[in-house]
């Protein structure tokens, strides 16, 4: 089975277990059909459509021998219903969990009260689908340790995420490595100040940030402490300063136009994070990393209130459980409106999905 919405415009006749969800309908039905782009019009041919909505576009789906598509399955897919979107999704696999950062797990497992294990990309899709959501899956690129951007590129084009490439700016060729990401169908840029020892107030990086704003890329970047090396003598060598949220201030400030999200909210910092997005409207707070229960109140009180719109949700897989951190969200107890724009709406609307 699987969830798609359509609009209480579409045929009552088709079969499924339905319920509200916001303006639309949610409705559980069998595999089996394609989804056809809607071409303009919006009138159901003999009451034989189902009216899905997929961000910007319509959609309709059509009965073929009696059954109905799973919309991530059927042909033509940009992408039909969704529960949310999970900002923050490392790969899980043992080229990042064993490769990039193997050496600082015993920290990670210190720090969050669980150690990663590998796994599969076909886990990491089956995972998504069944928790029904999309995905933006971050890139590596530090201390000389790296996921394959091209590689990146290839496999988000043919799943439900969205890839963020990573460039370590110290790199002599970063720019060039960096204007590659369009041609890989990359949508954005991550980034951590505290494994790529890089000061993101520094002049010497404003080219590349500069190039990151002009290629029209998203940048993701760490803020705040880190699990990695946390607990050790010297961090095993890691400056948290480097990721305080407020050396992006002037990155945002220069470049209105490309959107800032600053992951974990910033911690300890986190008020340097939320005065950034009060004053600047392309700054956003990703939620992950945290049981949610635990973040300040500071940042709680703010969530659906004046940066209802800035907040987007995430979870650090494989840092933490997706299903454990919907069920943490849940718990929030925020409005109907708000929970959905944290959980999906915003990150939609940041992504274009």
């Amino acid at each position: 089975m699987a969830l798609v919405y359509v609009y209480p415009s579409g045929d009552r006749r088709l079969h499924g277990v339905r319920r509200r969800v916001g303006r639309a309908e949610a409705m559980q039905v069998p595999a089996g059909s394609v989804l056809r782009q809607h071409a303009g019009d919006r009138r159901a041919d003999r009451g034989s459509y189902a009216w899905l909505i997929a961000g910007p576009s319509w959609w309709h789906m059509t009965r073929v021998n009696g059954s109905l598509a799973a919309p991530w399955s059927a042909p033509g897919y940009r992408h039909g219903a969704m529960r949310g979107v999970d900002m923050h999704v490392h790969l899980p696999t043992g080229d990042w969990v064993c490769g990039c950062v193997g050496h600082y797990l015993d920290s990670v497992e210190r720090y969050f009260g669980t150690r990663p294990e590998p796994r599969t990309v076909e886990d990491l899709v089956a995972l998504y689908e069944r928790l029904d959501l999309r995905g933006v899956l971050l890139g590596w690129d530090a201390e000389g340790r790296e996921i394959d951007n091209a590689w990146l590129g290839s496999f988000c084009r043919e799943s439900r995420f969205v890839g963020f490439g990573s460039v370590d700016p110290n790199r002599p060729d970063a720019l060039d490595r960096l204007a590659r990401f369009p041609s890989l169908g990359l949508r954005g840029l991550k980034l951590h100040p505290t494994m790529q020892a890089f000061d993101p107030g520094d002049d010497r990086f404003l080219p590349f940030f500069d190039a990151a704003a002009e290629l029209g890329l998203t940048l993701l970047t760490h803020a705040g402490t880190s699990g990695l090396g946390a607990g050790e003598p010297g961090g095993q060598g890691l400056r948290i300063d480097l990721a305080r949220p407020i050396l992006l201030d002037r990155i945002a400030a220069r470049h209105p136009r490309m959107p800032i999200v600053l992951a974990h909210v910033g911690w300890p910092w986190h008020l340097e994070a939320v005065a950034m997005a009060l004053h600047k409207s392309n700054v956003y707070l990703d939620i992950s990393g945290w049981k949610y229960r635990y973040l300040p109140e500071d940042v709680r009180r703010e969530m659906p209130r004046r940066l209802r719109g800035q907040f987007v949700f995430g979870t650090d897989y494989p840092m933490f459980d997706p299903e454990a951190c919907l069920a943490e969200f849940e718990a929030l107890g925020l409005a109907e409106d708000v929970a959905e724009a944290i959980l999906r709406d915003n990150a939609a609307a940041l992504l274009g999905l």
